[in-house]
């Protein structure tokens, strides 16, 4: 499933375990991979689907007291998913870290640099900073495979764990993350037309992992602010992506 972080992107909240990080004992920068989608064989009831504008993306960043939310509000990306063997299902999410809108008292500029910092999408010379995340697989799905409701019109739940990569500040991590998905059955008897995928949990991404490193003291823009940005080295994330059958 083409799904962005901060995937990304883009998310979307109960807690998570926090996964074991990779050893950095070299960098793996990006480079593009091989897409699972070319590598998978279409079943007979696989259907392809595009998000939609209302896919968001949640992030929190806390540490020393202080918390940061906010939402990337710029989602896009493709799924197919086979309603025979959901765990075949894949796609690419892409989400624009520019996009960033912080809540509430968060969403002075200072802050909002502060975040986009945090997330190494400050950086000279990136033009137009994102990241993304490359569904290769689900597991543990359950039901393992969807049938359409008796008349042919209603919705049909189902939950799984993501499995891919997700690529953030040029670097590209093997992630999980825990998903359930509301399928809307309305004008194909066979497919549904629309797709609903939210996080069962925030998954905790290690800025560290993806080569960021926050400064712990506190920039002079931020002097005298009544909340001083987090130095959080781990950012939370959720989703809610928002699909559409495509013709």
């Amino acid at each position: 499933m083409r799904w962005a972080i901060p995937l990304l992107s883009l998310v979307f909240l109960g807690c998570a375990k926090k996964e074991v990080k990779p050893l950095h004992t070299e960098p793996w920068l990006a480079h593009p991979p091989a897409s699972a989608a070319a590598d998978a064989a279409p079943g007979a009831l696989s259907a392809h689907y595009v998000l939609t504008s209302d896919s968001r993306v949640r992030f929190e960043l806390s540490g020393k007291g202080s918390a940061i939310h906010g939402t990337f509000q710029h989602v896009s990306g493709e799924l197919t998913i086979d309603l025979a063997a959901l765990d075949r299902s894949h796609g690419h999410v892409e989400v624009a870290l520019d996009s960033l809108d912080l809540d509430g008292e968060d969403a002075g500029i200072g802050m909002r640099a502060a975040a986009l910092t945090a997330l190494g999408a400050s950086d000279a010379g990136a033009a137009t900073p994102s990241a993304s995340f490359e569904l290769s697989s689900l597991e543990d799905t359950s039901p393992s495979s969807l049938d359409a409701p008796e008349n042919g019109k209603g919705t049909k739940k189902a939950r799984a764990v993501a499995v891919g990569n997700l690529l953030l500040h040029g670097f590209r991590v093997q992630r999980r993350a825990p998903l359930e998905a509301e399928f809307g059955f309305d004008t194909d008897p066979q497919h549904p037309t629309t797709v609903l995928i939210r996080s069962r949990a925030p998954f905790v991404i290690s800025l560290e992992t993806h080569d960021i490193h926050v400064s712990e003291r506190e920039p002079a823009e931020h002097a005298g602010h009544r909340k001083r940005p987090p130095t959080s080295r781990d950012a939370r994330v959720s989703i809610e992506l928002h699909a559409q059958k495509t013709d």
